[in-house]
């Protein structure tokens, strides 16, 4: 007899369950939300530059009195009457000490940086503490100080540091290499050590692979110290105002503006306004071109092609 397999039904498909409608917001609302939340963000940020920006174009007078900084008249004289007070050469001496300290302290705190990322130092996580804690050191706390010393350099060696660039440049260096030698390290420290090894298997020297292959992987922390060492140097006041307090050859911004004297009886606001625009343009177009740079390097190694 032929055995006859009996096959067991099939049970019915059953049909998927009907999607439930979403009770949160369309999608059109969605972006909307968004939209005016980053409008809000932009408008919070730059309120404060356009505030400048139209105090700068209107008379003492107006500005003190009229709130509304829409309403005229509008004029560049305190752009004339700042430069005729010499701030271009201001201008010149901000950015030439700015400049110089970062110049001298990015390529000091990116070799610092990499020996504690990757030399076994001990006590690694103390020099780095340390280093944290010398960037909440109060600078107001150095100008007797560094004031006494100037004046025995001077006495004893005849090299003046009063009035002169060297006497903001080294004390701004020594305030600023502490936080840029902690982010640099930071940042060689995510940097995997394989990729200095194939250097080096490759004939590269330590140097060179330190060079060409870690320091431009480094490239956003590099960006990021060397723009708050040099805002910090263009922006610093106390201790220029305290060793280059009226010399308009080395004087900064800062002590320019910090020194305006009222016109009669009408404060300077529209020349405080006036030259805080001046000085804000480099620092901006400074920021703009290294973030170029930063958001390069972030995504430099997003995809391999």
């Amino acid at each position: 007899m032929s055995e006859h397999t009996v096959q067991a039904p099939r049970p019915a498909a059953t049909a998927p369950p009907p999607r439930r409608r979403s009770k949160g917001l369309p999608p059109w609302a969605v972006a909307a939300l968004k939209i005016l939340g980053l409008a809000v963000v932009v408008v919070w940020c730059l309120f404060p530059f356009f505030w400048m920006a139209m105090t700068s174009l209107r008379t003492g007078a107006d500005a003190l009195t009229d709130p509304n900084i829409l309403r005229g008249p509008f004029t560049f004289e305190s752009y004339e009457q700042v430069v005729d007070l010499g701030f271009q050469y201001a201008l010149r001496n901000s950015l030439i000490v700015a400049s110089v300290t970062t110049l001298i302290c990015i390529p000091v705190a990116a070799l610092a940086g990499y020996a504690l990322a990757r030399l076994p130092l001990a006590g690694k996580f103390v020099i780095l503490a340390l280093t944290l804690v010398a960037t909440l050191f109060p600078p107001v706390a150095l100008v007797n100080p560094l004031y006494q010393v100037y004046l025995e350099v001077d006495s004893l060696i005849g090299l003046s540091l009063l009035n002169s660039y060297a006497g903001m440049i080294l004390p701004y260096v020594a305030l600023t290499l502490p936080l840029a030698i902690f982010i640099l390290t930071t940042f060689f420290s995510g940097i995997p050590k394989e990729i200095e090894e194939s250097a080096k298997v490759d004939g590269a020297t330590p140097f060179q692979a330190f060079w060409r292959v870690v320091a431009p992987l480094a490239a956003p922390g590099v960006g990021a110290a060397a723009i708050l060492t040099f805002v910090y140097a263009t922006n610093e006041f106390l201790l220029a105002f305290s060793f280059a307090p009226a010399d308009l050859n080395v004087q900064t911004v800062p002590v320019f503006i910090g020194t305006f004297e009222r016109v009669g009886y009408e404060d300077p606001i529209g020349q405080v306004m006036a030259a805080s625009v001046l000085v804000s343009i480099p620092l901006i177009l400074f920021a703009l071109v290294l973030q170029r740079r930063i958001v390069a390097g972030l995504t430099s190694g997003a995809v391999k092609g």
